[in-house]
């Protein structure tokens, strides 16, 4: 009923299949974990319901270079910490396409929801969170790492993690349908050939990527360079909830109309993006360090414990007293 999975540094030889719907409730989660870590690369699992029954199905096959997932869950989310990066340095890429249900990507202070074919990719590298949100269904890539650096630039890479790329339209409905009908296969293709397709896939992959990142003019390579400038100062003012935009300014010689231009370019706000900023800091904070959730709230720029442990609920469905309690 479940094997395990190996996790090394070259793609598995055979298909690997688990299926936890008939073991007990806190088996089937730790089973589930395990095979997690084992597949993809070490993070944490977190539930919405820790009683009920857990179902979940994981099949895992090789592809040439490409290790293909499919999985059917109920709702979870898996998180990467910096800590599990330093004790499991895995560097691979990892696609998630969403065929059924819904899950939120987050990586890089970006965040997407996918849903119908949608996909974005993941570099186990960097800290990320995927929270399937309903019951889902997923095909997850695992690319090593230099098959995409091969293809595209580290700076190109950064840019596209955490982003959605549409199912239903552009070259990532070609992709989206490729990858689906590779990770779903029942016949097995004649031996040779799997290398030439999944080559094709990721040309498509990178076509796709391509389209959804054009080459910046110089004036857009001005606004990503001031914009990268202007987050890491506010992050360095993260703790203080009294720095304003206007102060930021004029630290960096900005004035605050452009600031805000650079965020509406980027699809956000400085509120809404310190916002997030904020509430994933303070997830880590919990998760890594013995700090009390008021000096967290404190550390992270709240102004009273209350305030930061309702906005933590509204953004991750629990509050930091539960959640800390499930990842310890």
């Amino acid at each position: 009923m479940a094997e395990s999975a190996r996790k090394d540094d070259s793609p598995c030889t055979v298909p690997v299949r688990i299926n936890t719907t008939e073991l007990a409730s806190r088996e089937s989660r730790v089973q589930w974990s395990d095979t997690l870590d084992s597949t993809y690369c070490e993070m944490d699992v977190d539930w919405p319901d820790q009683r009920g029954q857990f179902a979940a199905e994981l099949v895992v096959r090789p592809f040439g270079d490409l290790t293909f997932s499919m999985v059917r869950a109920d709702p979870h989310a898996v998180t990467r910490t910096p800590d599990m990066i330093r004790s499991d340095p895995s560097d691979d890429y990892l696609l998630c396409l969403i065929t059924r249900g819904t899950a939120i990507l987050r990586q890089h202070s970006r965040s997407t929801t996918l849903q119908h074919g949608a996909f974005g990719i993941l570099d186990s590298a960097s800290p990320f969170v995927v929270d399937g949100a309903t019951r889902f269904e997923q095909v997850v890539v695992r690319a090593p790492r230099e098959l995409l650096a091969g293809r595209l630039t580290e700076q190109t890479l950064d840019d596209v993690t955490g982003v959605g790329i549409s199912g239903q339209s552009g070259i990532g409905r070609f992709v989206s349908r490729m990858l689906v009908e590779i990770a779903t296969a029942e016949d097995e293709l004649p031996e040779g050939s799997t290398s030439p397709v999944a080559t094709s896939a990721l040309d498509l992959l990178v076509a796709a990527i391509g389209d959804l990142t054009p080459p910046l003019r110089g004036t857009q390579r001005i606004h990503r360079q001031d914009l990268q400038t202007v987050q890491r100062a506010m992050e360095r003012y993260l703790h203080d909830p009294d720095h304003s935009t206007a102060e930021i300014g004029i630290e960096l010689g900005m004035s605050v109309r452009y600031i805000h231009k650079l965020f509406a370019m980027a699809g956000t706000t400085p509120r809404t993006w310190l916002y997030e900023v904020r509430l994933e800091r303070a997830r880590l904070h919990l998760v890594e360090t013995a700090l009390t959730v008021a000096e967290i709230s404190e550390r992270v720029g709240f102004r009273d414990v209350s305030h930061f442990s309702r906005a933590f609920r509204r953004r991750f469905g629990s509050s930091p007293a539960q959640l800390r309690a499930r990842e310890a």
